[in-house]
């Protein structure tokens, strides 16, 4: 969605309105985004540090798609329903993350920050995101929630720090059983960020609604699961 409201604004500043003439900005199909990825599988070994196990890879996945509202009687598992939406994307991230992508992106970060000069490094980094839109990352925090001098902390902020070249980064993360998001951006790619995070939600609402929908269908033709 942030995507085709860029569009149209850049259609409207253009004077392009919602063509497809010479200068109109057309639909994006595709984007990269880079996917941050823990070398040790996010678990740490016995008497292993935390260190700086950090690598990343580049995906290809889905950019702009043909959205539909899924109402009560017409949600449906197909090209427009948000499962197979997210079919899509996680396909593509699934073939990336398996690949040796991201321990070649940290022999290369670490070989360039330790060795390279910081304006070479830096251009490095920059043409390493691939022209990427967005980066996005997790970061699963403790269930319980945990204490300092006696005071319990009830709350955690985190964000994505902007590397060179990136626009915009989101921070999926937990702490205290509640999943938040954050979203750090270029006011030219992300103008709203409230009303991005806002389309977050509809979507995983949109996906809540597809899923209660399917398990009540099951029920009702006898297939629930024990």
């Amino acid at each position: 969605k942030q995507l085709a409201h860029n569009r149209e604004q850049a259609n409207q500043h253009n004077g392009g309105g919602k063509g497809k003439g010479k200068g109109s900005a057309q639909m994006q199909r595709q984007i990269n985004v880079v996917i941050p990825a823990h070398l040790a599988g996010g678990i740490l070994p016995p008497g292993r540090g935390i260190g700086n196990l950090i690598g990343a890879f580049v995906a290809r996945v889905p950019g702009e798609m043909q959205m539909q509202n899924a109402g009560s009687h017409n949600v449906n598992v197909n090209v427009n329903s948000p499962s197979q939406r997210l079919q899509q994307v996680h396909a593509s991230l699934d073939t990336a993350k398996r690949s040796p992508a991201p321990i070649i992106g940290y022999l290369m970060a670490k070989f360039s920050s330790n060795y390279l000069p910081e304006s070479l490094a830096t251009a490095l980094f920059h043409r390493s995101s691939a022209n990427a839109a967005v980066a996005i990352s997790n970061s699963r925090g403790y269930e319980q929630k945990v204490h300092i001098n006696g005071r319990a902390v009830e709350s955690v902020a985190g964000f994505y720090p902007l590397p060179p070249g990136l626009p915009v980064g989101v921070l999926v993360q937990s702490y205290g059983n509640v999943v938040s998001l954050s979203v750090t951006a270029e006011k030219w790619a992300v103008p709203d960020a409230d009303q991005f995070l806002i389309w977050v939600l509809e979507e995983y609402q949109l996906l809540c609604k597809e899923a209660s929908f399917v398990e009540e269908t099951m029920k009702e033709q006898g297939c629930g699961h024990e």
